[in-house]
């Protein structure tokens, strides 16, 4: 009987799920995430789970990740240089693309096309050429985004052609990530695609390395954010495609593991919180793209809500509001950095015996993964310092100059702090005992100190402090459900509205009535800390909860049990008279007749669509075809606007696309 591998790559841990053909679990295994050799994470959990079985019935690795979703969440990534073709600047500012940009290299070269797909200007290739000659040497990829590319992509073809042959380098094309009308976002996009292709890379070389040291010969698949699979190949030219790849993976995992159609999935890992609603046994979708960190992409995946909520959430004090706050970014908790980093439990207890805590009490700064290039004087000097082992932020900020050179090497992936996380709260608690709690304990005193000193609220111990954070993880958890909800149902929850409810949660706060959600769907909490929260918020909710077997490692087992899913989308436009323009991916074609256009539409999009399944790892993908018609009564006459034919292949995956 053959094996099927599943894994799965979050922030904090990596999963790994051994099934038969019969889909039925062997063997499930969890191991530390390891950012900076992300090879020694995928072998701790893989080795645990094949240790009992021969690799070689192993004919299918499958791998969900999160890393793409965290790092738009937590705003990480590589430099990267954009080349928007026939864009105006006034369209930068849709979309949000100047602030995801964040000072990246930008141009606006001259040429692009109009809606009939005719070029409206020749393109700029000594613009081009001169930029890049200019920026090369501090970006790691470049994105390319031309109006109506989607029409004719034939100057951002030329662009991507040009670049890649001066360069070497990554180059993601906005044509390939969306057949959608939109220029700002599909340009967004682009932008994210190639921020992130350093990531996925890194991790899709540590699997193959993994399977090659092991001799695992078997198609090495990735899960797309809509819950389909893709080949690694396929995967490093579009990168972008795995966004919310881990949550997409989860609620198919919590399909496969509940078998009941109606169920709202939450994941809650060491970054985020990842809630979806299942309805009449299917996820829904997004079919105008994915929203990640605030992102509004064009990459379609299911309907996934992301908070920035999880295990590893900083957890931090705020003097304007007088409150803790958790999230959204992640940090290392301190139980971990002293498990790991023994030496740092000093630094700890010198702080304690200080007089007073300070706003970077508790915490500190490491190397994450990202290896640095392209460092300004001020940030080389920083990160040689952080380069010898974890420092305390207070000793690193006596100058607070370099507050500004640590948020950049943050936001480049480079260095990770460390801090108290709701997991150092249950260590102290002790749902959690993972790690010594010793250091977890004096990151609470540290926060207790500076919440009194600060006016905030005093609590009687460490116990009293661990109850509070994990009560306030379990809150956000519940409001975060009841959004997630209120939203897949079209009735989105005003800032009144969850500011009532979260009030609600404790009875104290509301005089003379209160409010009892009673949740009619039954959640399914999935990851390594549900176990935590989820008692608590499906009490808060009136909630029934499910609990599986294999809910730790959902992603991983979802990964494995998923389908090859690729669609070709072509429209047609009136080119006048009766005449219609075929918009196919190299161009537009005029035929005499609409019946005539649609009937070689439909050809091609099957043939495309079915190739693209292929080249994703299908080995006999099963074709649908629709075709929507625009068209309006003018008096007797039909006036036709577009046509759009969509082509969807489908398929399991096969050893067809097994590593040579």
């Amino acid at each position: 009987m053959g094996l099927q591998l599943g894994l799965d790559t979050g922030g904090t841990y990596t999963d790994a799920v051994l099934l038969d053909d019969a889909l039925q679990v062997r063997s499930c295994a969890k191991s530390l995430t390891t950012h900076r050799d992300l090879i020694q994470g995928l072998r701790g959990a893989v080795e645990q789970v094949v240790h009992e079985h021969a690799v070689d019935q192993i004919n299918l690795v499958c791998l969900s990740t999160t890393l793409a979703t965290n790092a738009l969440v937590e705003g990480r990534g590589r430099s990267v240089a954009v080349v928007l073709i026939g864009f105006r600047e006034s369209q930068l500012n849709r979309a949000n693309f100047s602030e995801a940009l964040a000072g990246d290299p930008l141009l606006l070269a001259k040429g692009g096309h109009q809606a009939s797909g005719m070029a409206q200007e020749a393109l700029d290739i000594a613009a081009i050429r001169n930029f890049v000659s200019e920026v090369d040497a501090g970006v790691d990829a470049y994105a390319i985004s031309a109006v109506f590319a989607v029409r004719n992509p034939e100057h951002e073809i030329h662009a991507q052609e040009l670049i890649a042959s001066l360069t070497g380098k990554p180059v993601a094309c906005g044509h390939h990530l969306s057949s959608g009308l939109d220029a700002p976002r599909r340009a967004l996009t682009a932008l994210l695609n190639a921020r992130l292709i350093p990531m996925i890379n890194a991790l899709l070389d540590a699997a193959r390395a993994l399977m090659a040291e092991l001799e695992i010969k078997a198609p090495l698949m990735v899960v797309k954010g809509d819950g389909s699979l893709i080949s690694d190949s396929v995967a490093r030219q579009c990168p972008v495609e795995t966004i919310l790849s881990g949550p997409a993976a989860s609620v198919v995992g919590a399909q496969f593991l509940c078998g009941i159609d109606e169920l709202l999935v939450s994941d809650i890992g060491g970054t985020t919180t990842d809630i979806a609603l299942v309805s009449s046994g299917k996820p829904q979708l997004r079919a105008d793209g994915a929203t990640v960190g605030g992102w509004q992409t064009m990459v379609k995946a299911i309907d996934v809500r992301t908070f920035g909520l999880g295990g590893d959430s900083a957890i931090v004090y705020e003097r304007g509001s007088r409150a803790l706050r958790v999230g959204p970014n992640r940090v290392v908790p301190l139980s971990l950095l002293v498990h790991q980093h023994p030496q740092c439990l000093a630094v700890l207890e010198a702080q304690l015996a200080l007089p007073l805590s300070t706003t970077h009490s508790a915490q500190f700064v490491m190397v994450h993964s990202a290896s640095p290039t392209d460092l300004s004087v001020q940030q080389q000097e920083l990160y040689d310092q952080i380069a010898k082992g974890p420092i305390a932020l207070h000793t690193l900020f006596a100058a607070q100059t370099l507050e500004r050179a640590l948020l950049r090497l943050e936001q480049r992936g480079i260095v990770l702090r460390a801090g108290f996380t709701p997991t150092d709260a249950c260590h102290i608690t002790g749902v959690q005992e993972t790690w010594p709690a010793t250091a977890a304990t004096i990151g609470a005193q540290l926060l207790m100190r500076y919440s009194k000193d600060n006016l905030g609220a005093a609590y009687d111990d460490v116990q009293h402090f661990a109850d509070d954070v994990i009560r306030r993880v379990s809150e956000l958890t519940s409001l975060a459900l009841l959004e997630a909800l209120s939203a897949a149902s079209g009735s989105p929850m005003t800032e009144s509205q969850q500011e009532l409810v979260q009030r609600s949660f404790n009875s104290t706060s509301l005089t003379g009535f209160s409010l009892i959600p009673h949740l009619q769907v039954p959640i399914v909490g999935l990851g390594a800390p549900a176990a935590s929260y989820y008692v608590s918020s499906a009490h808060m909710l009136n909630a029934q909860l499910q609990v599986t077997e294999f809910a730790h490692v959902a992603n991983a087992l979802g990964a494995v049990v998923g389908t090859v899913r690729q669609e070709q989308v072509i429209t047609i436009s009136p080119a006048g008279g009766r005449r219609v323009s075929v918009m196919f991916p190299d161009g537009p074609v005029e035929f005499d007749a609409l019946e005539s256009g649609a009937s070689a539409a439909v050809e091609r999009a099957q043939q495309m669509a079915t190739e693209k399944a292929r080249n994703a790892g299908a080995l006999e993908p099963v074709l649908e075809v629709n075709r929507v018609d625009n068209t309006v009564n003018d008096g007797d006459e039909l006036v036709f606007f577009e046509s759009c034919i969509t082509a969807i292949a489908t398929g399991r995956p096969g050893a067809a696309i097994c590593a040579e």
